[in-house]
């Protein structure tokens, strides 16, 4: 599956999200043909499109609330740590999603978008958000701060969230539903204007949305996972 790279998204991100309302058709969890379909359509969605691709009524988005909300608290945050390793988890999107984030410089060297050998501990208690197909949709968004050139920006971050879609794909992981983006500098959490501030920028961003299959499970009034 190959790296989808996006550039249609600035500043205003929140507010973008949080009115737009997008409907998608329901698609079948088979494989094959109408699977294959599918995978073109989703492929097409802008990021704030896939952040809002499974549209949920109150009684879905409540239940799901609530499991997000536990899952972020039980499973991803202690599974970082008392200090979390820099990591940030939270909730958004009416907290129907989930937000992690990894400090850059915990994944790479300086410059280099090879992944560390040590990156796999903050990215294996992830895996088991792709084991049930359609369960969450995961997308990878790797963001950069303004020095160097803008070549050189938005090569990075494409390379690095290649590093990231590609670690994941070599876990015998079910990818149909993982979706890479690199955003250079074009989202920083707070000014450039420091090294401090740089730091906090270069980022790579997990977002976990809530799949079909988990829609599915919502509306009969039950999560299992």
């Amino acid at each position: 599956m190959k790296n989808r790279l996006k550039t249609l998204f600035r500043c205003l991100l929140l507010a973008v999200v949080i009115g737009a309302v997008y409907t998608v058709p329901s698609y079948s969890q088979s494989k094959g043909k109408a699977a294959h379909e599918r995978n073109i359509q989703l492929d097409e969605l802008s990021f704030t499109e896939m952040i809002n691709s499974v549209p949920l009524d109150e009684k879905q988005a409540t239940l799901i609330r609530k499991f997000q909300e536990k899952e972020a608290r039980d499973r991803i945050l202690k599974s970082y740590g008392l200090d979390r390793n820099g990591c940030n988890v939270e909730t958004f999107r009416n907290k129907e999603v989930l937000l992690i984030t990894i400090p850059a410089s915990k994944l790479f060297l300086p410059n280099s978008t090879k992944l560390r050998p040590d990156a796999s501990n903050l990215l294996n208690p992830l895996k088991r958000y792709l084991k049930e197909s359609d369960m969450y949709r995961m997308l990878i968004v790797m963001h950069t701060d303004n020095t160097g050139s803008e070549g050189y920006r938005e090569k990075i971050t494409e390379e690095r969230s290649t590093a990231v879609f590609d670690w994941f794909d070599r876990q015998n992981l079910d990818t149909e539903y993982l979706f890479s983006y690199a955003y250079a500098d074009e989202m920083p959490l707070v000014e450039n204007n420091s090294m401090s501030n740089r730091d906090k920028n270069r980022r790579l961003e997990i977002f976990l949305v809530p799949g079909e299959t988990m829609a599915e499970q919502a509306k009969k009034g039950r999560i299992v996972f």
